[in-house]
């Protein structure tokens, strides 16, 4: 299953809330965001630069470093959280919204179980269990 969160992203005067996955396997050295080109064209996101992958299996990818700031947060119905900066990358054949490992840092999110989708905050840790949030397609 995994875990998906639902995230409000905001770029200037647009935002979308959308499910996100938490990939703690897409590790990065800095809070960032995977977003698939329809999603992008909804944000009227730019990019100038090349950001490249590699791939599980020793592949690799390309994509269009976003030029804008990103501000995410989560959107959790009980609560509210802090916003963070991201950076973003739009992968073209990417149709799920992904989270890094140092962004669910940022974010706060800890995975209690993958394949249930359970996770919480670092502060409710022992405390409180969330479930995932469906899965929400870019096509």
């Amino acid at each position: 299953m995994g875990v998906r969160v639902r995230l409000r992203i905001r770029v200037s005067n647009l935002e979308v809330i959308t499910s996100a996955l938490v990939n703690s396997g897409f590790e990065s050295t800095e809070p960032e965001l995977i977003i698939p080109p329809p999603l992008a064209d909804i944000l009227r996101l730019t990019g100038s630069g090349v950001a490249e992958y590699r791939l599980v299996g020793g592949g690799g990818t390309s994509g269009l470093r976003v030029d804008e700031v990103l501000k995410v947060s989560l959107v959790l119905g009980d609560r509210d959280t802090d916003e963070v900066d991201a950076v973003g990358t739009v992968l073209p054949g990417e149709d799920e919204v992904i989270i890094s490992d140092r962004l669910a840092s940022k974010l706060g999110i800890v995975i209690i179980d993958p394949y249930e989708g359970l996770w919480c905050l670092r502060d409710e840790v022992g405390r409180k269990v969330r479930r995932s949030a469906g899965m929400q397609l870019w096509r």
